[in-house]
């Protein structure tokens, strides 16, 4: 069963059994199949490279100090690349701690910093980086309606939304994923890929509601989208049990009396073909009325 690589950004490693000392994973590497290269921190310092497999145990690592291969060479030169472009960006540490607080908590000194955060993230979007503000969020267990929690939001807003399906999917922030399909008319890509993804990922949970905001734009008109909506709907109500295909209609329904499309009847036989699926829906309508 697919399923998105996890994100081990911001994962402390202990190096001793007090738990006094620690290492922070602020860079990772996704692109290899089944494991994940990372580099872990001591503050601001690389000093460990190693390689995880998806559960989270370390298949390989050692101190940068003492040995280089060309995996660790080249996540080091990435590494330093990205982290000379972020000093352009003019945040300063005090900065990122505030960051970690919400704005009623925080002391915004730096009348900026709103704004300098979102420019990271959509900086980091746009090159797909491992973000270093997710990282220190998840590190220091920032808030939830924290500086860059929010920043990212307004991020999201504006960026391309192809972009940040990938960026929010490597950082597995799933929670961000489904309002993304609210832009299918102009990506309607993003359909296929977060059914490939999500389909089996959080018990389905993600994909159901992917569907639900798919269902709230995606055009009347377009059967073919419509179709592979109710499609998708089906086949996760069939794995989870989960309503999506009834809440998926419901949408639907909602819609279409509030448009000139007749009614729900009509726009089903103009839009539904396969004799499964017909079938799944008239079953769930009749649980809907009964």
């Amino acid at each position: 069963m697919k399923t998105p690589a996890p994100s081990f950004l911001g994962k402390k490693v202990f190096s001793d059994q007090e738990k006094q000392r620690y290492y922070v994973i602020k860079y990772e590497d996704q692109s290899q199949k089944k494991t994940v290269d990372v580099l872990l921190f001591d503050h601001e310092v690389p000093v460990i490279f190693a390689t995880m497999d998806y559960d989270g145990q370390f298949l390989d690592s050692f101190f940068l100090s003492n040995k280089t291969t060309k995996a660790s060479g080249e996540a080091l030169e990435r590494y330093k690349q990205i982290q000379a472009r972020k000093q352009q960006h003019r945040v300063t540490q005090d900065d990122l701690k505030d960051a970690l607080k919400s704005e009623s908590e925080a002391k915004m000194k730096n009348p900026r910093i709103q704004k300098l955060l979102r420019d990271e993230h959509l900086e980091d979007i746009k090159n797909q980086w491992p973000s270093r503000l997710i990282a220190l969020q998840r590190e220091m267990d920032g808030a939830d309606d924290s500086l860059i929690m929010e920043a990212l939001f307004d991020a999201l807003e504006t960026a391309n939304s192809k972009k940040a399906y990938s960026f929010l999917k490597a950082h597995r922030l799933d929670q961000l994923i489904p309002p993304l399909a609210l832009d299918i008319v102009k990506h309607p890509e993003l359909l296929e890929l977060a059914m490939q993804d999500y389909f089996y990922a959080n018990e389905g949970r993600t994909a159901a509601e992917f569907l639900g905001f798919a269902a709230e734009t995606a055009p009347l008109e377009d059967t073919a989208v419509c179709s592979e909506i109710l499609t998708r709907a089906d086949q996760l109500e069939r794995e989870f049990g989960n309503g999506v295909l009834r809440n998926t209609l419901v949408e639907f329904s909602r819609r279409i009396k509030q448009s000139s499309f007749g009614s729900m009847k009509e726009w089903l036989q103009q839009t539904v073909d396969e004799p499964s699926l017909k079938q799944a829906i008239v079953q769930t309508m009749k649980k809907k009325t009964s």
